[in-house]
């Protein structure tokens, strides 16, 4: 399990999750979640993830799940997936967010490095979201799942992101663009030679997306190609530091925006 530092904590973590959580997407993560009998979920116990069973109440599994208040929420004990998605505990969740007949999947599993959580193929055309949902609603979860991930002890965040460069010049339904999107999240992955064989000297010196991306962005959305990408939880890591600075862009030119038009 990632060791929580008190300091990253306090100085990074909690004041983005009480940041987050003063959005009006925010306020949508309070733990009002459902079961399929429509009584209320009220938490989850994980096994395997600590000496004692993990005890997650449902405000914690809305935001570490990615399940906004109202949800209909399904635990289920899973094996390892022909996918590659990994065996263990898989939090279905349904909303009127997401288009029907396409809940978000997220598996909570145990490997040798620690606990986990895996998002399964969960890119922008996976989750499906429909038209009315509200702008951000995305960025706003995954920042809220990566603060809860890392108060449990998680280690990883992992997805498989989709699709090649270059992008579609209109994007449709069935365009995977998340080899481009979850980098700017802080999602990262090794690369190899091979990989880089047509880039130019200055990116070629890179080993990873996220370095790849900084030297040069254009390169990566013409060049890059999908493939496993994961978020590292520890505290002071570069997917933290892309993370804290992309969202706190984004997010507050979003209210500037907003204030200029009211």
């Amino acid at each position: 399990m990632t060791v929580i530092d008190p300091v990253f904590l306090a100085e990074s973590v909690e004041p983005l999750e009480e940041f987050l959580l003063s959005l009006p997407i925010g306020s949508l993560f309070n733990g009002e979640l459902y079961k399929l009998s429509d009584d209320r979920f009220t938490g989850l116990s994980l096994e395997g993830f600590s000496d004692e069973p993990m005890w997650l109440d449902a405000t914690t599994v809305g935001r570490l799940f990615m399940a906004p208040d109202g949800s209909t929420v399904a635990a289920l004990n899973v094996p390892e997936g022909d996918d590659g998605t990994p065996a263990g505990v898989k939090m279905i969740s349904d909303n009127d967010f997401v288009q029907e007949g396409d809940p978000v999947t997220i598996v909570a599993y145990q490997d040798e490095d620690g606990p986990r959580v895996q998002v399964d193929s969960l890119h922008l055309v996976r989750i499906m979201l429909n038209e009315d949902t509200p702008a951000r609603f995305c960025t706003v979860a995954f920042g809220l799942m990566a603060c809860t991930a890392y108060r449990h002890g998680f280690s990883r965040i992992s997805l498989f992101a989709g699709g090649n460069g270059p992008p579609p010049v209109d994007l449709e339904d069935g365009d995977l663009i998340g080899y481009l999107v979850w980098p700017k999240f802080g999602f990262d992955a090794t690369l190899l030679p091979v990989d880089l064989n047509s880039a130019p000297d200055h990116v070629r010196r890179r080993d990873s997306v996220l370095g790849v991306v900084e030297a040069d962005q254009e390169w990566w959305k013409a060049h890059g190609r999908g493939r496993e990408m994961y978020f590292d939880l520890s505290a002071g890591s570069a997917s933290w530091n892309v993370l804290l600075n992309y969202l706190y862009t984004v997010l507050l030119e979003d209210d500037d925006e907003y204030e200029e038009e009211a």
